[in-house]
Parts: structure tokens; C-alpha cells; sequence
């Protein structure tokens, strides 16, 4: 069948063979999505479903992560704003870290450890269920039934997901500034206003995107190379969260630099 990967003959050449079979199989999905969506082929059906899937086992979980992670922000920058004189700065600095950073790092962590756990969960059962290789018989192909609506599904909720924690995030920042270190409303809102840029959260956006299309395509090619039974679909799950965890930092780090070059920081010229 077409998801097997070789036998193993050692762990270096196991390791370049899996990247190798990996990026193709990342190449072919990006492919197979964007034909299908210009040749209205993917199915509303499947993306809706996976859409409302993903959405339901994420939200709740950002927004929940993100309350505490904004919170300890806020504390953080309080104390430092208040030891060298700059309590009024703290907007310019939430504006810095929550948009520019926490917001899209939060929905990776969403989007690789529970909606990537559970696209390779469900994919994996029904690779050792024999339900891919039937389809495969059938003459469906896998990637466009299965692989591009939940690409497809993984990017919106990460948009909209980013969104939502941004605002989540940036108001528990202003509610601590405002009640708890008792500074008033427009010094934060000025400093955010000034520092907090457009580009600073369409670029947020766009890594939440490439987080998700990340996460999907590193889940969905562990979950339909799962082998070994149960136990083998809970190691491509745990494998899948790792390798995911590690490409999310990487690409964030390059596109974080990226950024800095060709956007320029508020008052370098």
C-alpha cells in the first residue's frame, strides 16, 4: 500500500528515510489541497466536521491557557515597569510579547498537542483497522478525502483561534494594569497603540496558519504510517507531538527573523 514506510535498517538511516518519505508526503498534501480547493473537489462535508472537531478540542483549552499566561505578563512587566520608573510602558511591551509571540506559540501548542493528538488518533485507528488501505482499494485518494479538509479545517481555527486568544491575552494585561497596579487606562492604551503595529498581528496570523499546516501534515503522516496495533498508534501520537513541538519552534524562530529584517521596529529610523 501506498502509507508504508521501509523496514527499519538502522536508527540514522531510519531517521533521514522518515524525513525524506515526511517532506514528500508534505509537499503532496499542500498540492492536493490547493487543487482540490480551485477545483472545488474538497468536501464542505469533511471540512466542516473536522473544522467544528478541532475547534471544540481547542478553544477551550487556549483560552484557558492563555488567562495565566497573560496574567503572569502583566505581573512580570509590572514589577519591571515599577522598579526603573516606566509603569506607563507596559502596553508597548504587552503589545510586543503577546501579539508578536504568546498568541501564535499558544495556538501551536493547541494545535500540535491536542488537535494534532487527535487527528493522528483517529487516522491511526483507521490505519490499523485496514479502513485506509479499503479506500485505497476503492480508488480514494487518501490525501484529498482525508489529509486536505483537515489542513484546510486546522488553518481557520488556528486563525480564528489567534484571534481569540489575542484579545484574551492583551484584556487580562489591561484588566491587571488597570485594577491591580491601579495605572490609569490611557497611558496603557497609548503605549499599545503605538507599538502594537497591524503588520505585528497580521504576522501572528501567519504563524498560527503555518503552525497549523505544520501540526496537520506531521499528524496526519504519522496517524496513516501508524503499524503495530493499539500501542503503535499511541507511539505515532506521542512521535507526532514531539516532532511537531520541534518544527513549530524552529519555523518560529525563521520567521521571527525574517520579520525583524524586512519590517523594521517602531522608532529605528
Amino acid at each position: 500500500m501506498a502509507f508504508e514506510l521501509p523496514a527499519t535498517k538502522g536508527p540514522v538511516r531510519d531517521l533521514l528515510v522518515e524525513a525524506g518519505h515526511t517532506l514528500g508526503f508534505a509537499l503532496q498534501s499542500v498540492g492536493a489541497t490547493v487543487v482540490s480547493i480551485f477545483r472545488f473537489r474538497l468536501s464542505i462535508s469533511e471540512t466542516l466536521n473536522q473544522t467544528v472537531f478541532i475547534g471544540r478540542v481547542s478553544t477551550g483549552p487556549a483560552l484557558l491557557l492563555m488567562i495565566p499566561v497573560g496574567v503572569f505578563i502583566a505581573v512580570s512587566v509590572g514589577e519591571l515597569a515599577g522598579k526603573i520608573g516606566a509603569g506607563g510602558y507596559s502596553g508597548a511591551v504587552v503589545a510586543f510579547i503577546i501579539v508578536g509571540q504568546a498568541a501564535a506559540l499558544v495556538c501551536a501548542l493547541m494545535m500540535a498537542g491536542v488537535a494534532g493528538s487527535a487527528i493522528c488518533t483517529d487516522l491511526g485507528s483507521r490505519k490499523i483497522r485496514e479502513e485506509i488501505d479499503a479506500l485505497e482499494v476503492m480508488g480514494i485518494n487518501v490525501i484529498v478525502r482525508l489529509v486536505a479538509p483537515r489542513i484546510v479545517a486546522a488553518i481557520i481555527v488556528a486563525l480564528v483561534l489567534c484571534s481569540l486568544v489575542t484579545v484574551v491575552g492583551v484584556g487580562a494585561c489591561y484588566l491587571y494594569h488597570l485594577y491591580v497596579q491601579h495605572l490609569p487606562a490611557g497611558a496603557f492604551m497609548a503605549t499599545f497603540s503605538q507599538y502594537g503595529r497591524t503588520s505585528d498581528f497580521v504576522m501572528a496570523l501567519v504563524k498560527a496558519a503555518m503552525f497549523a499546516l505544520l501540526s496537520t501534515i506531521v499528524a496526519c503522516f504519522k496517524g496513516l504510517h501508524a503499524r503495530g496495533g493499539p500501542s503503535g498508534v499511541a507511539d505515532a501520537v506521542n512521535e507526532a507531538v514531539v516532532i511537531a513541538f520541534a518544527l513549530v519552534f524552529i519555523f518560529n524562530t525563521v520567521l521571527s527573523e525574517l520579520y525583524s529584517v524586512m519590517v523594521p521596529a517602531v522608532g529605528a529610523y
